[in-house]
């Protein structure tokens, strides 16, 4: 069986069912019911109906404020009618085939925040000790509403609250990441490879295992930037990044230095292990760029904690790859 649609809070439902019922006891009426009114809006909601089977008000139903019966009623100057088809032809009431009719406004601080109500498709006359019952009752309804919309407002300024600290966040994240990584490549930045190298640094002491990494440098860049433009270069410099990305492992680190200079690290790998995948990056780099009708190579150097200190290692990796350079280019050089 389907779950019946809340329009309005449990708390508010629990107290005010037993008043409406209650209603219906003191006055003979087949229906009874409380609105909500929307002044901004200028509407008018159904927040809970005892008894609708006899006139068929539903529960969340809306109307404009214009085509309430409870305007009609409130601007006769009436509190209730026995006679609705008569004294109101044509409006709502007479569609859901009321006879009798009875509303009194709901106020919370001077203000008319709802309506009680009552109805039947029988002649039904409310006595005025009845009507001042009613008003009680109103009074009592009142003070839930009013509680109801404050817990509400509350509610909504929790989601907003919410909703301001995701977006802070997502903003904080999104600033974290700017801040830790290379703009143009998507891979770390010289400032993230540090604060993770050194955590490699500090695991292969109090593990004892193996740390490597390889320098790469793109041959001939400036002159690869002076003759095809700076696009050029900075499509070289994304080639060379996505093929980092390819072949690293999820535990290296591949990081854009600055210019034209990348660096890779391996935890648990030896320079030997390295090298297999400084030519592999070698290779597939060479092969991008050629899909780009351009030629273009890569000189590395590669230093490991079982031939440098862990401290040099940086210093080691870069004399290698500056060794490459010098025995021209397009090589990988193993730091010894």
């Amino acid at each position: 069986m389907p779950q019946r649609q809340l329009y309005t809070s449990v708390a508010l439902e629990q107290a005010a069912r037993p008043l409406l019922l209650l209603v219906q006891h003191l006055t003979g009426l087949n229906t009874t019911f409380i609105t909500r009114i929307d002044w901004k809006a200028l509407t008018q909601q159904v927040v809970l109906v005892e008894g609708q089977l006899s006139v068929p008000v539903q529960e969340g139903a809306v109307v404009a404020w214009s085509d309430s019966m409870c305007r009609l009623l409130f601007d006769a100057k009436l509190e209730q009618s026995d006679a609705v088809p008569e004294l109101f032809p044509g409006s709502a009431g007479v569609a859901l085939g009321m006879q009798s009719f009875f509303a009194l406004p709901v106020l919370s601080e001077g203000k008319t925040i709802g309506t009680l109500c009552g109805a039947s498709n029988n002649l039904v006359v409310i006595k005025d000790h009845t009507l001042i019952s009613l008003k009680l009752i109103a009074d009592a309804i009142a003070y839930q509403m009013a509680l109801d919309q404050q817990m509400q407002l509350q509610q909504k300024k929790v989601k907003v609250a919410e909703k301001t600290i995701d977006k802070l966040y997502q903003q904080a994240q999104q600033m974290e990441n700017l801040a830790h990584t290379d703009e143009l490549t998507g891979l770390d930045n010289r400032r993230a490879f540090q604060t993770k190298f050194e955590q490699y640094q500090l695991q292969s002491q109090t593990q004892g295992t193996a740390l490597a990494l390889m320098m790469i440098d793109i041959d001939e860049f400036k002159q690869l930037n002076d003759q095809h433009g700076h696009e050029t270069g900075d499509q070289a410099l994304q080639h060379l990044a996505n093929v980092l990305a390819a072949v690293a492992r999820q535990s290296d680190i591949a990081c854009r230095l600055g210019g034209d200079e990348f660096v890779l690290a391996a935890a648990d790998t030896d320079a030997q292990g390295l090298l297999h995948l400084a030519q592999r990056v070698q290779h597939e780099f060479k092969q991008q760029m050629q899909q780009s009708g351009l030629a273009s190579s890569l000189s590395i150097g590669i230093a490991s904690s079982v031939e440098s200190a862990l401290e040099l290692l940086l210093q080691r990796a870069d004399q290698a790859l500056y060794k490459a350079k010098e025995l021209g280019r397009n090589r990988v050089e193993i730091a010894g």
